[in-house]
């Protein structure tokens, strides 16, 4: 991640007010830039820093239009120069007889202090800041082209009759594109949770071609699409790395878009164990996940071992058991349906089947033997002897060196029965 942060000690100006106001909504940047200038016209708004750098990141083509509109749209109810019929939230533009347009500061103050942040920030140049130049989306299967490259969009009451304007806006990927071309000589990123479970074909549309390495702007085989709805050429650069996250115990994965196959590369990350505390209050919690997930590649498969990150947060025998009990005992119940044997098998309990744990002494799971002539009051030959499971009611609620001894049971090895030892 570091590799996509970037602490700057100084900035140029242009670069950094166009990241100051790139997620800002208009009615804010006008409204800082109107503050900052006192009473002025719209053409003169026009050539406000703020203003600028807005409209470089924007694909408007009547900037003016834009600039009325959104001034009139948040003036006070009072003005009666401005009759326009959907006012929206905040308000606080004033119009003079002059055409002269201002702000009340008493009411930015109340209604939209985010206005005075940003002029003041807008008036000086931190000396030091922490560019983040990366972004961050989960895959859903509702996710679609229009959030993810671009997409028209409805704004309500921002035309001079109150009604309905539609706009082309840019998705999370187009804007990041956008950046990552204006600074080749950075690294940019953005990062896909859950990749899998996404319509890719619907999400990346005719860009799935575009992120192929040799297909980036300035490679070898250069390749750019018009977008269907801004008309614009458009390709990626090279200095932006998409990076898809998935978990291969989901069994959507049989199911990935082939063309996401071809043109990504694909690095298994296995449970780390260096990430995991080594000795919490006696635990040596690397073997315990260690032995936890060997028992697991060897009953089911190795796309279900437990990850590292439910014990990152551990720094006591209490968060140890909190984790068993709400995080791993669960998912062991999910993976293997209920079959409490298996999950005894995993924990180190050992159940043998006919209500007793074999060996272990401090089981995590109770095994109760139910007898068929206790349940049904009589013998039958369909039924055999059967297991009620539960975690140890013990367990649920120990603490210091009995909790000690529930979880060091888990990994270690268990003494012989008295049957078994040898003479």
């Amino acid at each position: 991640m570091e590799r996509y942060i970037t602490s700057v000690s100084e900035e140029p100006e242009e670069t950094y007010l166009a990241r100051l106001v790139a997620d800002k909504p208009w009615w804010q940047v006008i409204g800082a830039a109107v503050l900052d200038m006192g009473r002025i016209k719209v053409r003169d708004l026009l050539k406000h820093r703020l203003i600028i750098a807005k409209l470089s990141q924007s694909e408007i083509k009547n900037p003016g239009a834009r600039l009325w509109a959104t001034l009139q749209s948040h003036t006070v109810q009072e003005c009666q120069l401005v009759r326009y019929q959907r006012k929206l939230d905040p308000q606080f533009f004033w119009k003079d007889e002059n055409s002269v347009w201002s702000v009340k500061e008493d009411l930015v103050q109340d209604l939209a202090p985010e206005i005075c942040d940003l002029n003041k920030d807008s008036e000086k140049i931190p000396p030091s800041e922490t560019i983040k130049r990366y972004e961050f989306i989960t895959f859903h299967q509702s996710y679609g082209y229009e959030e993810f490259v671009e997409g028209i969009r409805p704004v309500m009451g921002e035309d001079e009759e109150g009604g309905i304007q539609y706009r082309i806006e840019p998705g999370i990927f187009k804007k990041i594109c956008q950046r990552a071309e204006k600074d080749p000589t950075n690294d940019y990123a953005i990062f896909i949770d859950e990749i899998n479970r996404g319509n890719i074909s619907k999400i990346f549309g005719e860009l799935i071609t575009l992120v192929e390495t040799d297909k980036r702007i300035g490679a070898k085989n250069q390749l750019k699409v018009r977008l269907p709805y801004s008309k614009q050429e458009f390709g990626v650069p090279a200095n932006l790395s998409i990076i898809g996250t998935m978990n291969t115990a989901d069994r959507s994965i049989a199911f990935i878009d082939i063309a996401l196959r071809r043109r990504f590369q694909f690095k298994e990350m296995m449970p780390n164990l260096d990430l995991v505390e080594e000795n919490i209050g006696g635990v040596n919690v690397r073997s315990l996940l260690d032995k936890i997930n060997r028992r697991i590649e060897f009953l089911y498969d190795r796309d279900h071992m437990i990850g590292h990150s439910y014990f990152l947060d551990c720094t006591t025998l209490e968060d140890l058991r909190d984790v068993f009990l709400q995080n791993v005992i669960p998912l062991l119940q999910e993976y293997f349906y209920g079959d409490w044997e298996k999950i005894c098998l995993v924990l180190g309990c050992g159940a043998n089947g006919n209500g007793g744990a074999t060996k272990n002494q401090h089981p995590l799971v109770n095994a109760e033997e139910l007898i068929e002539k206790d349940i049904l009051g009589f013998d039958h030959l369909d039924f055999d002897d059967c297991c009620r499971y539960e975690v140890h009611p013990d367990f649920s609620k120990a603490t210091g060196e009995k909790l000690k001894n529930y979880l060091t049971a888990i990994y270690q090895p268990h003494a012989k029965s008295a049957d078994t030892q040898e003479g």
